[in-house]
């Protein structure tokens, strides 16, 4: 691994210890390691890649929906572009909690073994899980807060006619396009291996599995 050239932090120096730590244990258990994390740069480029269709489609709906309706306004006035701002930052932020609220509920430790972070580099907060976590709960935990503040508002737009609300939820699609590239991988990745856990990397985008 070690695909980051950034100084690490405090936390993330031991979690990364954390991390080696409990791997040597499965290693010697007769685990093998696979590394499934992916750059900022391309989880920020795949971010277009796997949102734009996925936003494209909910915006083709609205306008089908919403392109007659006179009492629909397309311009933001000065007080919804302040919410709308607003927004932006605090839902940034619940995107975070949404990951570690999910993990928690899976995690043996619950909220003791999730962590929060920001990327100085990359302008870029993360939550970290530190516990070995099945495929469906990484899955779950990793999708969560690109359903919930993304794909669920735009929808509700769509019927509601708020153009501010669909423009938010678009927007909230795309800053989870990292977490859908992550889980995609995950989804494409194929072992012949039964025994297979999966590992939130202490301080790359992506995880790690080990199996035997």
């Amino acid at each position: 691994m070690g695909k980051t050239d950034r100084k690490l932090t405090k936390a993330e120096e031991k979690r990364k210890k954390i991390y080696e730590e409990e791997k040597q244990k499965l290693i010697e258990d007769g685990y093998t390691e696979r590394d499934l994390t992916i750059g900022i740069v391309y989880a920020n480029v795949m971010a277009f890649v796997l949102g734009l269709p996925i936003i494209i489609v909910l915006g083709i709906f609205f306008f089908k929906y919403n392109l007659g309706n006179s009492e629909v306004s397309f311009i933001f006035t000065i007080k919804e572009s302040m919410v709308f701002l607003i927004s932006l930052w605090v839902l940034i932020v619940v995107h975070e909690l949404i990951h570690g609220a999910f993990w928690a509920i899976f995690a043996k430790e619950h909220l003791k073994s999730i962590e929060f972070g920001f990327i100085v580099q990359y302008l870029t907060p993360y939550c970290c899980c530190k516990e070995v976590l099945t495929k469906g709960q990484y899955i779950i935990g990793g999708i969560m807060p690109t359903v919930l503040l993304g794909l669920v508002p735009a929808v509700v737009a769509i019927f509601s006619g708020s153009w501010l609300v669909f423009v938010i939820g678009c927007i909230m699609i795309l800053s989870g396009g990292g977490d859908m590239t992550i889980v995609l991988k995950l989804i494409m990745y194929r072992s012949q291996k039964q025994d297979i856990l999966y590992m939130d990397h202490p301080y790359e985008c992506g995880l790690v599995v080990f199996e035997r």
